[in-house]
């Protein structure tokens, strides 16, 4: 009796979760390839009670899921089909890879964090995933060439546009990633036609979020001090007193 009233609790909260995306706007591709990923494969077994909730989750090494919402939302927001080669920046659990894999032919996921990649990579392995080749390092100095790609998403917060990461795609391609200071950005959808005589136009935005920093030039975390404006430091002057 018991497993039946907590499978039937779990069912609700798993009917629940996927409502409250598809209210968010999600649309119908996004919303079957979210559906067609087990969550309970990706996080730990003892946040089992909170994977059909809009919390952000554990996941090892300090870090945490993203918002659903705002994963769903930028997902959506590139619009991929399947001949479509995305690159992904921040694997993180492998959830989102996962979900990416579905709606594109191939996904080139960069994770900063050695032991989150090796670990998402297990769990996608042998898996029936699209091809997913995974990386770990700065995505934004990446030593050799990841090629082109048909759309890029970036889940960690940038201070400004990374060039590095939107220069990967083809003419006409988009990145979503988000944008603004630590306390809060919102996801920015740039698409790449640098030819374009007003700049401003390549740019759209759309919903608040936080994220945590990207690491590379254009987070807060890696990025040179700033110079001091102040002249150099004067020494004390001697004025005869005890020392």
């Amino acid at each position: 009796m018991n497993d039946g009233v907590r499978f039937f609790c779990m069912s609700g909260e798993k009917s629940n979760y996927f409502r409250q995306l598809s209210d968010a706007g999600i649309g119908a591709a996004t919303m079957d390839a979210l559906r067609g990923v087990d969550r309970e494969k990706f996080f730990d077994p003892i946040f089992k009670d909170r994977l059909y909730s809009m919390e952000r989750i554990p996941i090892g090494a300090g870090q945490r899921s993203d918002d659903p919402r705002i994963m769903a939302r930028m997902t959506d927001l590139l619009g991929l089909k399947k001949e479509c080669r995305v690159l992904e920046v921040g694997t993180g659990s492998g959830f989102s890879t996962a979900v990416l894999s579905r709606l594109a032919g191939e996904v080139v996921t960069v994770e900063y964090i050695e032991a989150l990649a090796l670990r998402a990579k297990e769990r996608m392995d042998g898996d029936g995933h699209a091809r997913v080749r995974f990386y770990c390092g700065d995505a934004t100095d990446f030593e050799g060439d990841l090629g082109e790609f048909d759309a890029a998403v970036v889940f960690a917060a940038c201070v400004r546009t990374p060039y590095s990461i939107v220069t990967m795609l083809k003419p006409g391609c988009a990145a979503v990633f988000p944008m603004g200071p630590a306390h809060q950005q919102q996801i920015t959808r740039f698409v790449n036609e640098l030819g374009a005589p007003d700049m401003s136009k390549n740019f759209r935005f759309y919903d608040l979020c936080e994220f945590d920093s990207i690491r590379g030039a254009y987070g807060w975390i890696d990025a040179p001090a700033a110079p001091s404006e102040e002249g150099p430091e004067e020494k004390p002057k001697d004025e005869g007193g005890e020392p």
